[in-house]
């Protein structure tokens, strides 16, 4: 059984979500629906990924699902602490070209 555990620090409208163990085809829905509910008033999104451990295709979609519901919103989203097997699958697909990473 894959873990996912997701925690979440608002200060003001900074949303930061801490993103731990794995998001897969299991997790992945999970991630969408507490980040997305967690987006009103929220204009600065950063996900802290130092924690994770593994991001399917179906993780990558809600990262890109997300990026599009802040820019919709002329908000911005920051992905930080992404280890190397994480980085790589944004690599590999080219997300690196428009997403913020710090």
């Amino acid at each position: 059984m894959s873990m996912l555990t997701i925690t979440k620090n608002q200060e003001g409208t900074k949303l930061t979500v801490s993103v731990i163990g794995r998001v897969d085809t299991n997790t992945a829905p999970k991630l969408d629906d507490e980040v997305s509910l967690s987006l009103d008033g929220v204009t600065e999104l950063v996900l802290n990924f130092a924690q994770a451990e593994y991001v399917s295709s179906a993780g990558l979609r809600v990262v890109l699902s997300l990026y599009k519901k802040m820019t919709a919103k002329q908000g911005t989203m920051l992905l930080t602490k992404v280890n190397h097997s994480v980085m790589s699958m944004f690599i590999a697909t080219g997300m690196t070209d428009f997403l913020q990473f710090g």
